[in-house]
């Protein structure tokens, strides 16, 4: 039986992730195939860099689990210190490069402003969400989470209906993340929530600490290691842009469409990250088959809808009249991919709840082989070639995780 204050969680979640979700339909219909591409690209690449944060907030669930620690409240601000300003660096030489980057992307560089100042909002956001999922408090991590969907539904929505501009909407969704701020520590004034303003005044005096310099040192590396493997979730649609002979807005939806899965997988990944134990390792095996079942489930029904009603679903989202047995084989492809990305994921986030080193070089030799291959890409491959491809190798790699959750020893960092 599900927990009632997790089913409740869910509940919101469920809530939050549709936000998330319809707001793409919608731009679709408001802004021009242009516009509409280059949101989809920019928001997909800040949803996916920023998800180097996920190992702040599983760091977060770590450390707020850590109950016999004395300091934990301590560390956490000291550590949301530290990637305050380390992002401050990374935004600087993103902003840079932008050029070349957003060039690659086949989007427009003033969109790399916008993407820099929504990650640096970012880290409260997630930083609030471990410290909740950590103490169990999942029904106001829920809440959280629903505030912060529907603040940039409805500003980034507004936005679009006013501007029909893609670069304008996306700013406005910063306005959005700093409303979400505001409401999130009004509401939960009384839950001594880690702070902004200490975090920005404090110095950091890692070389003092030999524990808390360690891990820094911990989270910058696997930082970089899971904004590696969030690219990944993103290749098919880069790929895609770069052939010669696609229809990039067809693959833009069925690429929205595949979303869902990712959206609704990570709704469970949470608590499942909230059950783990840090000292008895063999308890954590139920929890992750239970949440791979979930993955499963929520696949299956992505995969009967396509198959039965694909046609429908991408007229009726999209208002583009798509053969069914086109939107069959890519759309089911491209499910699959996203199905075996959340395997991955949820591995590599469960090491880094344990702080294990698995968490880095397991991410980051599965990134490798995966740009590899989409730097090998021939640009006269069909989609289908491209995506059994992808997913052949998230196969191997999923196995790999699997094996290293269940069957190795693991030796994690001093939890203290």
């Amino acid at each position: 039986m599900i927990k009632r204050s997790v089913l409740v969680f869910v509940i919101l979640s469920v809530v939050a992730s549709a936000l998330n979700y319809i707001i793409y339909p919608l731009f679709s219909r408001i802004l021009e195939p242009n516009e509409y591409v280059n949101i989809t690209v920019s928001l997909s690449l800040f949803t996916q860099v920023s998800a180097f944060l996920s190992s702040i907030l599983a760091i977060t669930i770590g450390l707020s689990k850590s109950e016999h620690s004395k300091h934990t409240d301590e560390k956490i601000e000291l550590l949301q210190s530290f990637l305050f300003k380390l992002f401050f660096v990374l935004a600087a030489i993103f902003l840079i490069f932008s050029p070349i980057i957003m060039d690659k992307m086949h989007a427009p560089v003033l969109f790399a402003l916008p993407i820099s100042i929504m990650m640096l909002l970012s880290i409260p956001v997630l930083v609030i969400s471990g410290y909740l999922n950590g103490k169990n408090q999942m029904m106001k991590l829920g809440f959280v989470t629903v505030i912060s969907a529907g603040s940039q539904f409805l500003i980034g929505l507004g936005a679009a209906l006013l501007s029909h501009d893609g670069l304008i909407t996306m700013l406005s969704m910063t306005v959005a993340q700093v409303i979400t701020l505001v409401i999130v520590y009004t509401v939960f004034s009384k839950d001594r929530l880690p702070g902004i303003s200490k975090p920005l005044k404090t110095p950091l005096h890692i070389g003092r600490d030999k524990k808390m310099g360690k891990l820094i040192v911990y989270t910058a590396l696997t930082s970089v290691a899971i904004m590696a493997i969030s690219l990944v979730q993103i290749v098919d649609l880069f790929i895609l842009q770069s052939l010669t002979h696609t229809d990039v807005k067809f693959y833009t939806d069925i690429y929205v469409v595949s979303r869902v899965v990712f959206f609704a997988g990570m709704i469970f990944i949470w608590p499942f990250l909230g059950e783990v134990s840090l000292d008895h390792h063999h308890f954590n095996r139920k929890p992750f088959i239970k949440v791979v079942g979930y993955f499963t489930v929520i696949t299956l029904v992505a995969i009967l809808a396509l198959y039965f009603f694909g046609d429908k679903l991408a007229y009726g989202l999209f208002g583009a009249p798509y053969e069914l047995h086109v939107v069959r084989e890519v759309g089911i492809l491209s499910v699959l991919y996203k199905f075996l990305l959340l395997i991955i994921t949820a591995i590599i986030l469960y090491f880094v709840v344990l702080r294990s080193y698995i968490a880095i070089w397991f991410s980051l030799v599965a990134s490798v082989i995966i740009f590899t291959f989409a730097e090998l890409i021939d640009k006269n491959s069909n989609i289908e070639n491209i995506l059994i491809g992808l997913n052949s190798i998230a196969i191997v790699v999923a196995m790999v995780g699997i094996i290293l959750l269940l069957r190795m020893p693991i030796q994690t960092k001093n939890h203290s």
